[in-house]
C-alpha cells in the first residue's frame, strides 16, 4: 500500500488560493458570473416595466387620436377646451377663483 503524498505547505496555499479564485471568478467577476447574472435580470425586468407603461401610454394616444378623427364633438371639446376657441356670437364666461379668506382667524 502506497502513503498518500503531503504536499509542502506553501504548495496547499497555493492550491486554496487558485480555488478561492476559481470560485471568486465564478460568483462574481466573470461575465457570465452569478452577480453579472443577478444584474442583467433585475435591468430586464426594469426595462419590461418600464416598456410595458411606454406601451399603455402608445394605446391611450392612439385611443385619442381615434376618437379625434372620427367624432366631430370630441374635436370641439379639444378646440374649445386647450385652445380657446368659440363659435361666432357666442360669450365665454370666465371666473377667476377666490382669492383666500384674509379675515379668517390664525392658529
Amino acid at each position: 500500500m502506497k502513503k498518500p503524498r503531503k504536499f509542502s505547505k506553501g504548495a496547499r496555499l497555493v492550491y486554496l488560493a487558485v480555488i478561492l479564485f476559481l470560485l471568486s471568478w465564478i460568483l462574481i467577476w466573470g461575465n457570465n458570473s452569478f452577480y453579472h447574472v443577478w444584474k442583467q435580470k433585475r435591468a430586464i425586468r426594469e426595462l419590461k416595466i418600464q416598456s410595458d407603461r411606454i406601451k399603455a401610454e402608445n394605446d391611450s394616444l392612439n385611443h385619442a387620436t381615434n376618437r379625434l378623427k372620427t367624432d366631430p364633438e370630441a374635436a370641439e371639446e379639444v378646440a374649445r377646451e386647450e385652445h380657446g376657441m368659440i363659435k361666432p356670437d357666442e360669450v365665454i364666461y370666465r371666473f377667476k377663483p377666490a382669492r383666500p379668506d384674509t379675515t379668517a382667524k390664525k392658529k
